[in-house]
């Protein structure tokens, strides 16, 4: 839920923006900006700490080893998208405030792209792996655990190979928001079953 709050805090013209505008945006909005840079943070932590969770907490064995796999992909990608907040945070504010030259800023930018889309693939597939983890286990719905192995699964494709494109994003599966809340479909049933 917090990167659901963290996706709503910056207005949403902010990432469909030519540079300029975008950070005459953020300078325009710091503080909701420096919010969703944190509750992206906070989600990203609160997934792995999920992930380890659901990951003991699978009953078959051989499907634990998926939840394992799971865990692992996450916390590899994990400072990717952490390093492109802690960017977000101090760069792109400082260029919105005009203290770096746009040049460098674009440079680095294009290197932060980097790490989102090594996190966007990654976390994606630490999702699929999540919910095929729970295939066959009685405690979740077996729809919903399909569901999140298949939608991760091609969540992963879609955003690899940049297709189809959506509303100027590379994959309809672009927003950083969806790797958390697709999760949910199997940690809530698992939650409810005690």
């Amino acid at each position: 839920m917090a990167g659901s709050v963290a996706a709503a805090v910056p207005p949403w013209r902010v990432f469909m923006s030519p540079l300029p505008e975008y950070l005459r945006i953020i300078r325009a909005n710091e503080w909701r900006w420096r919010a969703s840079a944190w509750g992206f943070a906070v989600s990203t932590v609160l997934m792995a700490i999920g992930l380890v969770i659901a990951g003991s907490a699978s009953s078959v064995t051989a499907s634990r080893w998926y939840g394992i796999a799971a865990f692992v992909v996450f916390i590899v990608v994990a400072p990717c998208w952490l390093g492109t907040l802690a960017l977000r945070l101090d760069l792109t504010v400082a260029a919105a405030r005009g203290s770096v030259d746009h040049a460098w800023y674009d440079a680095i930018g294009k290197w932060s792209g980097s790490l989102y889309a090594i996190f966007m693939v990654g976390g994606h597939a630490a999702v699929a792996l999540l919910g095929a983890s729970f295939i066959g286990d009685p405690r979740v719905p077996q729809w919903a655990a399909w569901t999140t192995a298949a939608v991760g699964a091609v969540a992963v494709v879609s955003f690899w190979v940049g297709w189809p494109r959506a509303y100027g994003m590379r994959s309809p599966f672009e927003l950083p928001v969806l790797v958390p809340l697709l999760a949910l479909l199997v940690a809530i049933p698992l939650a409810a079953s005690g």
